[in-house]
Parts: C-alpha cells; sequence; structure tokens
C-alpha cells in the first residue's frame, strides 16, 4: 500500500476541506442540483463534530409487526417515551410514534388550497439536497402543488450564511440544527401551533431537547431519515474474504466490545491493511454525558460533572494509535478498500453519503460495541438532528408540510432508493431508529471565533490536539490541564445565548 499517497491525499483534503462532519456534505449548488460530498473524520489532520451531554430520555415499548398500512406494536406514547418498531406488510414501517404509513399520508389530503403555487425554500449544505432527495421534493410537488427551492448554505458558516440571506431578504423558510447550540437560535424563530409535538409524528424529545427562552424551535419526526448516531462500519472484503472474525462474528458471539473492536483492526492490520478510522467522541458517547450540557429549562450551558468518558475515549484512542491501529486517514478514504474498521454515522447507509463511491456490497454494519473493561456501554447520548423556521419564514404553513414529508423515510423509499442497498435500509430502520428511540439526546454547542474547542472538531482542537498525541498513561494529566479553557468556552456559551433572548 501506498501509504505516502495517503497522506498527500489526506493533506490535500484537509486543506479543502478544513473540517470534516458528521452528516455533513460538500459544496453544491443551490436549486435542486446538490448532492453530499465528503465528510467524517479527518484523525489527526481535521476535525469532526462535538457534543454535549444529557436531555430527555425514552424507554423500550417494544417490537411488533405491523399489519395492513404499517400498523405495529411497538407504539410510543406521550412524550416521546415508546420505542421499538414494527414493519407494515402493507407497505410501511411504525416506529415509537404510533401513527400508520396511511394515517401519515392522510395529512396532505387535507392541504390549504391557497399554499398550491407557492415555494418552500430549504436551506441545507448538500445532505438533504442531495440527488435523491430532491427526487422526494419532485414528488412532493407533484402530490401538493407546493414547489421546494433547494437553497445552499456552506456547513462551517451555516448560521452566518442564513444570516445574510434573511437579511438580503432572500431567507429559506427551513433550516437545519445539527445540534448546533447556541448559534442557531440567532436565525430561528419559535414553531407555530400548526405543529403539534405531541401527534405521534412529531418526536417530542427532540423539540424539549431544543428547547429555547421556554419556546419550541425545533423538529424531527419518529420516522426521520436523518438522525445520526453513531454506528460501526466494517469492511466485508476484508474480513469476510481473508476469514477474520468481523463485527457479525463477534456479536453472534456476545462479544462485541471495544476490545474486540480493537482486535479487528489489529487483525486487518496483520494483513497489511490499515486498521481503522476512528474517533474518541462516538465511542464517548457509548460511555456518558461528554463535555458540556444544554439546559432547555435554563436555555444554558454548563460542564459535566463526569469527564471520565471522554479521558477513556482519549486513552482507549491514544492505545489504538501507539499500536499503530488508527490515526491519519480519512474517512474519504475508506471506499478505496484498505482500511478496516470505521466509527461513523448513518449517513454512511445513503446513496449519496460518505461511503458513496464504495460499492455498498462490500461494506457491513453494525451497532456500537456493547462494553469497556468489562462495563456496558449502553448511554448513548445521541446527537440531536432537527429541522426549524428561520426568522422571517415566507412560507411557514407549506414548510411544515414539506417536513412532515421529508421527514418520513416511507415516503423517501417510494419515491427513490436512499439507502445504498436493501441491508442498508433494514438496519437503519430496524436498528439505528428503534436504538435511538430509546437513548438520551445531546446537544453540540458551536461557537466560531478563538474557542475552536466548541467548533466542529472539538477533539481535533487546538486545545486537544496535543492530548490526542500524548501517550496512553499520561492522558488524564494532560486532559485536567485544560479544564479552564473548558470553563472559558461554557461562559462564553452562555453570553451568546444570553445575548439572544
Amino acid at each position: 500500500m501506498k501509504t505516502s499517497a495517503f497522506r498527500l491525499l489526506a493533506l490535500l483534503l484537509a486543506a479543502l476541506l478544513c473540517f470534516s462532519m458528521v452528516g455533513c456534505g460538500g459544496g453544491e449548488t443551490a436549486d435542486n442540483s446538490e448532492e453530499a460530498g465528503s465528510g467524517d473524520a479527518l484523525d489527526d489532520l481535521g476535525g469532526d463534530i462535538a457534543f454535549d451531554g444529557t436531555v430527555g430520555t425514552g424507554s423500550d415499548g417494544g417490537t411488533g409487526t405491523g399489519t395492513g398500512a404499517g400498523t405495529g406494536a411497538g407504539a410510543g406514547t406521550g412524550a416521546g417515551t415508546g420505542a421499538g418498531a414494527g414493519t407494515g406488510t402493507g407497505g410501511g414501517t411504525t416506529f415509537g410514534g404510533g401513527v400508520s404509513a396511511q394515517s401519515r399520508a392522510d395529512v396532505f389530503k387535507n392541504i390549504p388550497k391557497k399554499l398550491k403555487g407557492t415555494t418552500v425554500a430549504f436551506a441545507n449544505w448538500g445532505d438533504e439536497g442531495g440527488d435523491e432527495y430532491v427526487k422526494v421534493g419532485k414528488e412532493f410537488t407533484k402530490q401538493t402543488g407546493i414547489n421546494v427551492k433547494w437553497q445552499h448554505a456552506v456547513q462551517l458558516t451555516y448560521e452566518s450564511d442564513i444570516a445574510q440571506q434573511i437579511a438580503a431578504g432572500q431567507g429559506p423558510d427551513i433550516i437545519i440544527n445539527n445540534g448546533w447550540i447556541p448559534q442557531v437560535y440567532s436565525v430561528a424563530q419559535p414553531l407555530p401551533s400548526i405543529f403539534n409535538i405531541n401527534d405521534g409524528f412529531w418526536d417530542p424529545r427532540v423539540t424539549a431537547a431544543t428547547r429555547f427562552n421556554g419556546k419550541n424551535y425545533f423538529v424531527n419526526s419518529y420516522y426521520s431519515p436523518w438522525i445520526i448516531p453513531p454506528i460501526v462500519v466494517y469492511n466485508k472484503r476484508i474480513y469476510d474474504d481473508n476469514g477474520l472474525t468481523s463485527p457479525v462474528d463477534y456479536i453472534a458471539q456476545n462479544n462485541w466490545t471495544w476490545e474486540t473492536f480493537k482486535q479487528c483492526m489489529r487483525d486487518a492490520k496483520k494483513i497489511g491493511y490499515y486498521g481503522g478510522v476512528f474517533e474518541p467522541y462516538h465511542m464517548a458517547e457509548t460511555l456518558g454525558p461528554v463535555f458540556f450540557k444544554y439546559d432547555p429549562n435554563t436555555s444554558q450551558v454548563k460542564l459535566v460533572d463526569d469527564f471520565s468518558p471522554i479521558e477513556r475515549a482519549l486513552r482507549y484512542y491514544a492505545e489504538c494509535r501507539a499500536e499503530g491501529l488508527c490515526g491519519n486517514y480519512l474517512i474519504a478514504q475508506y471506499p478505496a478498500g484498505n482500511i478496516g474498521m470505521l466509527t461513523t454515522d448513518p449517513y454512511a447507509l445513503k446513496r449519496n453519503g460518505f461511503l458513496k463511491e464504495m460499492s455498498a456490497s462490500d461494506y457491513g454494519v453494525v451497532r456500537m460495541p456493547d462494553s469497556l473493561d468489562g462495563k456496558p456501554c449502553n448511554y448513548y447520548s445521541t446527537p440531536v438532528r432537527a429541522y426549524g423556521l428561520a426568522k422571517g419564514a415566507k412560507n411557514p404553513e407549506g414548510a411544515y408540510y414539506f417536513m412532515r414529508y421529508l421527514l418520513d423515510v416511507d415516503n423517501c423509499n417510494a419515491v427513490t432508493n436512499i439507502f445504498g442497498n436493501k441491508e442498508m435500509q433494514k438496519f437503519y430502520c430496524e436498528e439505528v431508529v428503534p436504538n435511538y428511540q430509546k437513548k438520551t439526546l445531546g446537544c453540540l454547542q458551536l461557537i466560531s471565533g478563538p474557542l475552536a474547542l466548541l467548533n466542529l472538531n472539538w477533539d481535533h482542537s487546538e486545545e486537544l490536539v496535543e492530548i490526542r498525541r500524548e501517550p496512553p498513561e499520561q492522558i488524564g494529566v494532560a486532559f485536567q490541564g485544560k479544564m479552564n479553557i473548558f470553563r472559558s468556552a461554557v461562559e462564553e456559551a452562555n453570553k451568546r445565548l444570553a445575548s439572544y433572548k
């Protein structure tokens, strides 16, 4: 393998992209022509999304098989406490909200005639504006008469781009909250009453986790094709073709742990491949609250009480790096087929996602490992992906109906194949979504400017990159030496939040 070539590619991509992201797309043109680009981990050369701590939990409502139009026994009630998924034999999937596919479709029969011929503008950075979703938007227009404009913004400067569009009188209707708090509130407006958060379609946990100043700002649905909990990808060609024990094998043995994840990387390395693209924050998400919490009741950010999850994740990374198992590889390199393992998010499952240049049959996807050091890893403070209205939105009612349509995985799958293949679709619908509905939701704090800690790449930031390179036994001491920086970041975040009130 040409390691130097990989390094050159990494440096070039780092220079071009600056950072890589969870659930992000590349630079596209506006109005129905965007397609998502490369993203995720740049290891020591770039960055990735950080996220905080905890807001709200759910409990398992069970799983069931639906009948007819997709009703199922896995229904959730009230404020989103249910989970589980039922697969409807009549053409639909019922997740935690318990609303059948047919009932979800009925809402479009009552669209006011006044909305026909109007336009909904959706500001995105390429993910939701990818080619497959443009097809979904066209079908929405065909069914409702409401036009869709895919308005471009850059993820790294999303809020400032939206602010400029609003100031120029060209602001969008729909905006994305990728867990970015506080600055997203500078361009968002509270939701109108048409958004009934407890109607069984919307996931109330998302709205509760992103409340600001006592008002609801953002939603996502129980049925959304856009949620971003961590997952593991492995290269089938490396493991299956060479007779190596794969993550699926370990799961079958009831032995899927962070120790066996490391063994998977070792096995790949032994036969001449790279071990993996591993990000500490993905691991930390399974261990406990990380760094910061956003409290929607007080609309303030605070440090977590216990930093052991991130310290342990950083030490695990250092251990893997010391063995030459990870470091200096990009997710953009993964489609080349030379890397065994990858921690990422469900965007990797999409046709227009992180791994679109790789044959979907060449890689498999599994859940995150179940334990570390003999202790369960079942925390999963999952990052929030949510959608709301921009300040001064011209067509909030039309935006409501488009959000209802786009944020329903059954609508998307009925129009086009948004997933890489049926295996990816099944994994998303039967494992990712039901598990997500049982987990705690977390929000990311993102601040532009000198406090890079709160930028898109906290574990690659100037403040922490030197910690990443410490030997495992020095991680704890090095981490504690940065506490003043963390406290300053929280103070800055709360100043920003106060300025938006």
